[in-house]
């Protein structure tokens, strides 16, 4: 990996993780022992507390930045983010950018859909805007206390 591919990068991962707290008010951090010692390459700010909070901290985060993201690509990314994710106990989640696009998070489709259980494989899998994904989550978060009878800010 070159300094060049490392800055973007390093970029790509602070960028994704500002627009996650723009969208969903949670300050995620770069895990700067992934290097090191392999692992995902966000996690939520230890400080962070609330539901949506919670929720993210299930997933594994890959965040990947590419000139053109190919379906081989994508597949070696997603193969990535599930061996990240199976080591450290949680759910695989890609978010990926390619130059001069928006961002797209990848994540299980079982999330959606809780009858398809195979979500290691990418043909299950669902990709979403960041927008889209803000959804998802705020509304996981808004149906889980729901149907606790709680409520949450």
């Amino acid at each position: 990996m070159t300094i060049n591919s490392r800055n973007k990068g390093a970029a790509g991962e602070r960028e994704f993780a500002g627009l996650i707290a723009d969208h969903l008010g949670v300050r995620m951090v770069r895990n700067l022992v992934q290097a090191r010692e392999g692992g995902c390459d966000l996690v939520v700010h230890p400080d962070a507390i609330g539901p949506v909070a919670d929720d993210l901290r299930a997933f594994a985060i890959e965040v990947k930045r590419c000139a053109r993201a190919t379906e081989s690509t994508l597949r070696g990314f997603w193969q990535q983010a599930t061996e990240q994710a199976d080591s450290a106990g949680k759910l695989p989640l890609l978010a990926y950018r390619e130059d001069r696009q928006g961002w797209r998070v990848v994540m299980p489709l079982a999330l959606l859909v809780a009858e398809l259980a195979q979500w290691d494989d990418w043909r299950y899998t669902v990709a979403l805007s960041v927008e889209g994904f803000s959804a998802v989550i705020r509304e996981s978060v808004a149906s889980t206390y729901q149907q606790r009878g709680t409520t949450h800010d």
